[in-house]
């Protein structure tokens, strides 16, 4: 699948802007696996589920 420049920025931006729910650290590792809880906070160490809407039928 090829991504076009405007959802690949919408993409960096959710990234940019990924931040823990409980200390607002930007901090946060993604896990590899598929899982419930797929991010971490480096700093308060809380796990919490990561899974934006990307808009794939958006332009």
């Amino acid at each position: 699948m090829k991504l076009s420049c405007g959802k690949w920025c919408h993409i960096q931006e959710l990234l940019a802007n990924l931040k823990c729910p409980r200390c607002f650290s930007a901090k946060v590792k993604l896990c590899k696996e598929e899982r419930d809880k797929n991010a971490k906070c480096q700093d308060c160490e809380c796990e919490f589920q990561f899974d934006p809407d990307i808009g794939l039928g958006w332009e």
